[in-house]
């Protein structure tokens, strides 16, 4: 038998035992080698420190389960390494959670902000046929809103279909002109739909 495995043994019953100076021989013996390896490993100097010091916790919070002949230099880099991977899945649950969370709250804040965007500009667009004169307003709202085609607004109102086309043509001159380009869009889809 060899004095390291001896004297790794020797650590071990001592630990075991609950020897708190052979434990802090254990960690001043390996806290810079396992802190560097938990350093490679995640790149985070704190990060790095968390794992290690949980790995010393948890090697002393088990002392009894550990068995005789166990490495503890083995056991901690062990320790660390699987240290990290739970990190890891917490950390990825925690990042899907908060990307989940903010796409979903984004997406709402915006469809809210375009639904009062688009009520803000339907009203306007109300507002303009509104103003317009009374037989063109009458002749537009019958045709884009109630579907009217140009033969039944003017057998409903007794006027000829050339003036139904006189007053949608005035009309829609009109609320060009008065309506903004970004408005004029919404207003062409809105009043096609109807």
């Amino acid at each position: 038998m060899n004095s390291n495995y001896r004297d790794n043994n020797v650590k071990v019953k001592a630990i075991q035992n609950g020897d708190r100076r052979a434990f802090k021989t254990v960690i001043g013996s390996y806290y810079n080698e396992i802190y560097w390896y938990a350093k490679s490993l995640c790149r985070d100097e704190v990060l790095a420190k968390d794992l290690v010091q949980e790995a010393f916790f948890k090697l002393w919070k088990k002392r009894a389960k550990i068995k005789e002949g166990t490495i503890i230099k083995g056991w901690l880099y062990k320790s660390v390494r699987n240290n990290f991977l739970d990190h890891i899945k917490k950390y990825k649950k925690e990042t899907y959670l908060f990307e989940t969370t903010y796409a979903e709250t984004l997406g709402h804040i915006m469809e809210r902000e375009y639904e009062e965007d688009v009520k803000r500009k339907v009203l306007i667009v109300e507002k303009e046929i509104e103003r317009l004169p009374n037989k063109c307003n009458q002749v537009f709202r019958l045709s884009k809103k109630e579907g009217l085609t140009n033969i039944e607004i003017a057998e409903h109102l007794g006027i000829s279909i050339k003036t139904v086309e006189g007053h949608l043509t005035k009309a829609l001159r009109m609320l060009r002109e008065r309506l903004k380009e970004k408005i004029q869009v919404l207003f062409l889809i809105l009043h096609r739909i109807r």
